[in-house]
């Protein structure tokens, strides 16, 4: 198909937008394409000759082209869709390549490519890596293929910082009203505030995983004895492992609004921390 750009005004055959049908069209060539005039015919040879006749009739000075004609309407739908194809493919490669050089400078900068803070719906920064939770860490380092330079960049920066958290099994532990000495992780500690309380007392509550996936919770007053040796011992870490004694309160279940699955826990009541393990004793 020839897509020739004509020195003079000139009358040539084209097809609509959707290259259903092969049109008659004046201006200077299919690209930039000139003005409509009208249509034609799907079958070539009666497009070239009703195209004839239409300029005939006009009695004008502008010559007319038909070799557009000489391709079928398929054959242009064709290679229009392989054309727009290619430039995508051009296209996606391109915006790929301006992102690597993009991502390879926020790590430089000790930032995180896939970790974008956004205001009023634009991105205007990204999280610092060293923010990154234990559970995207551990994510990231056990990645074994990778998308780009970027992914395998960002997994062997958390390889170093992985460390062993057992699943969550969702079952219970232990039996009601059975006192029990359990080592656990501390996986998540959350406060507020004690309805029952005075000045600035707060309840925490803490969320441990055993190292069969039992899920365990305790909760009372920040100002017990055992929540201020959580806190002088663990500095408010997470993802460390502590022994404690305890009586199993009660066996909880969670069902959220939206989730057929039930999440099951179980309640600690009078803990008493006995050993806090050094982080480095962790992944074993």
């Amino acid at each position: 198909m020839k897509n020739q750009i004509f020195r003079e005004l000139t009358y040539y055959i084209s097809s609509g937008e959707l290259t259903a049908m092969y049109t008659l069209c004046l201006g200077y060539g299919h690209d930039p394409k000139g003005d409509y005039i009208v249509n034609l015919s799907t079958e070539p040879q009666k497009a070239v000759r009703k195209a004839m006749e239409y300029v005939e009739k006009t009695n004008d000075i502008y010559p007319l082209e038909t070799s557009y004609a000489d391709v079928s309407l398929n054959e242009i739908v064709r290679r229009e869709q392989e054309q727009i194809e290619a430039d995508n493919l051009k296209r996606k490669e391109e915006n790929i390549a301006n992102w690597i050089v993009a991502s390879k400078e926020l790590i430089s900068q000790g930032k995180n490519p896939f970790a974008k803070i956004y205001a009023g719906g634009l991105v205007i920064d990204h999280a610092p890596i060293s923010k990154m939770s234990q559970e995207s860490i551990n994510y990231w380092a056990n990645l074994t293929e990778y998308k780009s330079e970027i992914h395998k960049a960002i997994s062997n920066i958390c390889k170093p910082k992985a460390i062993y958290i057992p699943a969550n099994a969702n079952k219970h532990f232990a039996t009601v009203g059975e006192k029990v000495t359990v080592k656990a992780m501390i996986v998540d500690q959350d406060w507020f505030e004690n309805p029952y309380g005075y000045g600035n007392d707060y309840i925490r509550k803490v969320k441990y995983v055993t190292e069969n996936g039992e899920r365990l919770v305790t909760k009372g007053s920040d100002t017990t004895k055992f929540n201020e040796a959580i806190f002088q011992e663990t500095d408010d870490q997470l993802h460390m492992w502590v022994e404690l004694e305890a009586t199993v309160k009660s066996h909880n279940e969670f069902t959220p609004e939206d989730s057929d699955k039930t999440w099951n826990t179980t309640s600690l009541i009078r803990p008493k921390l006995i050993t806090v393990f050094e982080k480095e004793s962790e992944v074993a």
